[in-house]
């Protein structure tokens, strides 16, 4: 569970992009910003003061509003990229950020892009994916190859089952709706619809999500589910190659 003194903020950016806002008291870490003016908003309405900008991989999605909020407040933007800007501090595999309150793990995650890394906290079981997953679904393949996406996808079966993620895009019913047009009969998902549905009815978000569920739902993140082992069998495919079958399947839906 969380510590009480921490709570997850989610900001609504562009179209379907999520910003989160990591908030301890009055301190707060802002991942992934692309639009400055309602983060600052929030900021300013609850007397907030700003620790550190961190940030995924170098997609304009993601970084567009840093610019801003740095002339608001300078704090350290920690980044993958250092030609993304406001750049003060590079991140790299195994590197642990401490901020007092919280700290994450960096894990290098290259496949939707070469510099994606993502931010994990084990105590409070915290896992800011971006790009590399969402809810029954992952990133499309930009820079990478299908073999380094699979590899970064395959770092999150090591992670508790009791994670919750919290993802940069919200695209679940698109997801879903794709997999179920290629996976009609596949029971555990019609389930899932009910409890997404009910999710986004209560709460207006389909985030944060359970990680081990995606275990046995996302098939980009396991094939282990009985029916997605009925379909690699019948197919003659290993977990990689159904991998890429379904990512391929994805790309022209």
């Amino acid at each position: 569970m969380l510590e009480e003194t921490i709570s997850i903020i989610s900001i609504n950016q562009l179209k379907d992009n999520y910003c989160y806002l990591i908030r301890n008291n009055n301190s707060v870490i802002i991942l992934d910003p692309s639009e400055s003016e309602p983060i600052i908003e929030f900021i300013k309405k609850n007397n907030l003061i700003i620790s550190a900008i961190l940030i995924t991989h170098h997609h304009n999605d993601h970084t567009a509003g840093i610019k801003n909020i740095l002339n608001y407040n300078k704090v350290p933007v920690y980044s993958p990229n250092k030609n993304i800007i406001g750049t003060s501090s590079l991140v790299k595999d195994g590197d642990i950020l401490n901020f007092g309150f919280i700290n994450f793990k960096i894990f290098e995650t290259p496949g939707h892009t070469l510099d994606h890394v993502v931010y994990y906290n084990q105590k409070n079981n915290i896992l800011f994916s971006a790009d590399l997953i969402f809810r029954l679904g992952c990133g499309r393949i930009f820079e990478g190859t299908y073999k380094q996406m699979y590899n970064s996808l395959m770092k999150l079966n090591n992670l508790s089952n009791e994670t919750k993620v919290y993802c940069g895009h919200e695209y679940t019913i698109s997801n879903l709706n794709f997999l179920l047009s290629i996976f009609p009969d596949q029971p555990d998902l019609l389930l899932e619809k009910i409890n997404i549905e009910q999710q986004i009815l209560n709460t207006g978000t389909s985030v944060p999500f359970n990680l081990g569920k995606e275990k046995t739902l996302n098939p980009f993140l396991s094939s282990n589910s009985k029916y997605y082992q009925y379909i690699k069998n019948q197919r003659n495919l290993n977990d990689f190659e159904f991998f890429a079958y379904v990512r391929d399947l994805k790309n022209s839906h």
